[in-house]
């Protein structure tokens, strides 16, 4: 009984795998090759970050290790970029394709595909209490404010800047960094008084350390966000999309976004 149990639970797995390839149509040029190589800052929890064991953990990797198994079992290299230099790595073929929170924006679309796999709001944090009374991007007149360098928050900030400025108002000073990690560093001791990032990390951070951040001007922006692929990789493009489509229909998808509380970033 016990045999014919554990047969059946086999074969049901075998199944499962099988059509989950079967919605995807794997490229060419990867037919071939044994793995995929991911190019990620992975420096934003809880989007792509690296474990208290060091290994790469978060919503992009776990999205990007089942777009690679549903691309044939491929096994996952990780080529750990700074997030300013994402497309020039990919451009440059370092990686497939790059697996990070990359806001789908038009000038990036005019230089590489980008495949949505959902959606992203930008938020302020302050440091508990909000002892500068932040609660508007108005409120960040002459505040020092940490931004993450090639983000879509500092384009965002640099842009109010202006209207500070026509307002007769002092601008924001923006520190700029490469990693969340300096950036919450900055905030915590005090070189920063604010930290403009996205909803999802701020979120990561005030649910480590509630004693230390809270959201000061809670989430705008909300924009799709997604996989950039290059433009003349058009197989894989089409593949992430079938892959992502497959997760959605399954329920793997959501059921993703739910173990990280974010069901609420869903594509529509």
């Amino acid at each position: 009984m016990f045999k014919s149990t554990l047969a059946a639970t086999l074969v049901t797995l075998s199944l499962t795998a099988a059509l989950a390839q079967a919605d995807v149509t794997v490229p060419e040029r990867l037919k071939s090759v044994d793995k995929i190589v991911y190019c990620g800052a992975m420096d934003s929890p809880p989007m792509g970050f690296f474990d208290e064991k060091q290994k790469p953990a978060g919503i992009t990797v776990e999205l990007g290790d089942e777009i690679a198994r549903r691309l044939g079992d491929k096994r996952v290299e990780w080529r750990v970029t700074p997030f300013s230099g994402l497309i020039p790595a990919l451009m440059a073929r370092q990686c497939d394709m790059i697996v990070d929170q990359l806001f789908d924006k038009p000038e990036r679309r005019e230089v590489i595909d980008i495949v949505n796999y959902m959606y992203s709001s930008q938020a302020v944090t302050v440091l508990k209490g909000n002892p500068v009374g932040i609660h508007t991007l108005d409120d960040l007149s002459g505040k020092r404010v940490a931004v993450l360098n090639g983000s879509t928050i500092r384009t965002l900030l640099e842009a109010h800047n202006e209207k500070l400025s026509q307002a007769g108002k002092a601008p924001m000073m923006l520190v700029v960094f490469n990693a969340d990690t300096d950036a919450f560093q900055a905030l915590r001791v005090g070189q920063a008084d604010a930290y403009g990032t996205t909803m999802e990390t701020a979120g990561y951070y005030q649910s480590m350390a509630p004693e230390l951040f809270e959201t000061g001007v809670p989430a705008f922006a909300k924009i799709l966000t997604g996989f950039g692929i290059r433009k003349e990789d058009g197989e894989l493009s089409t593949a992430v999309s079938q892959a992502l489509d497959a997760m959605r229909a399954d329920g793997s998808y959501m059921a993703l976004l739910g173990k990280w509380h974010i069901e609420g970033n869903r594509l529509d």
